[in-house]
């Protein structure tokens, strides 16, 4: 099955701050009074208020992206045992961002955060387990923590965790239950799956086979970013299956996989231009 997962996760949450306009704040937040409170609530102390402006530097909400200052709130947080700051911190370490790059740290703070319940930190700790990144190698393990984070509906665990059922690495192999754990993350709209779905109906693996559902999958997960996806949409476009026949609608899914650097849908957007040119 398709497999475009994304597999080191940070998350977005917004925390509203009072407003406070006799506090100072730092010269970068000069003429942002949301971020200056923000600021001087951190200062205090409160862990969310930390977190969130961590997460502000990391992903450049209202400022250029700092990941030294990121890492700086989100370490503050931490210790003060916030989840999501401890995972993207842990984030930080594994890619090198803002921190001296630490596959150990990462794991460290992954665990801190997963055994908390959260499951974004869960799929990152049972990734590092199935790759051998920061732990010993171990499927078992990365099953454990996926299932984990499963439990709690995270779509992208539930697509890594149908992965393993489906090889049967560290689990006994079991394609009914990857099917159905494929469809719970396509139903949450995960790319990844949406895109594994729509094969499974193409295909008729564990379902009817059924090329307009199909269609009606892949069509999804193209919408949501998926580049197999779109390629595949394209070649069932330009051959008609599951949809009519439609060569400039082949050519515009070509278009939007090829430019996302998919060459297999760059040879094909080739192809179909040639074929165009030709009148063929």
């Amino acid at each position: 099955m398709w497999r475009l997962t994304e597999r080191l996760f940070g998350i977005s949450l917004l925390f509203l701050v009072p407003l406070c306009s006799a506090q100072k704040c730092s010269s970068r937040f000069a003429g942002n009074e949301s971020l200056c409170q923000l600021e001087n609530k951190a200062r205090t102390g409160d862990p969310e208020a930390q977190y969130q402006l961590g997460l502000d530097f990391d992903k450049a909400i209202g400022v250029e992206r700092d990941c030294q200052a990121a890492a700086d709130w989100y370490q503050k947080s931490a210790n003060h045992a916030q989840p999501a700051a401890q995972n993207n911190l842990g984030v930080l370490y594994a890619t090198g961002c803002g921190v001296t790059q630490s596959d150990v740290e990462a794991v460290r703070w992954y665990m801190r955060s997963a055994s908390a319940g959260f499951a974004m930190a869960q799929n990152n700790l049972g990734y590092a387990y199935e790759i051998g990144r920061g732990v010993k190698q171990s499927d078992e393990a990365a099953v454990h923590w996926y299932r984990e984070a499963a439990d709690r509906h995270f779509a992208p665990a539930l697509a890594n965790l149908a992965s393993h059922y489906m090889s049967g690495r560290g689990v006994e192999r079991n394609q009914a239950e990857a099917a159905q754990l494929e469809r719970q993350a396509a139903e949450q709209g995960f790319p990844a799956a949406e895109a594994a779905v729509g094969e499974m109906y193409l295909t008729g693996w564990q379902v009817e086979k059924n090329p307009s559902t199909a269609v009606y999958w892949l069509r999804r997960a193209s919408e949501h970013g998926s580049v197999p996806a779109q390629n595949a949409l394209g070649e069932l476009h330009e051959q008609g299956v599951g949809v009519p026949q439609d060569r400039s609608e082949a050519r515009r899914w070509y278009q939007k996989a090829a430019a996302a650097g998919s060459l297999v849908a760059q040879k094909n957007l080739d192809r179909l231009q040639t074929l165009i040119a030709a009148g063929q």
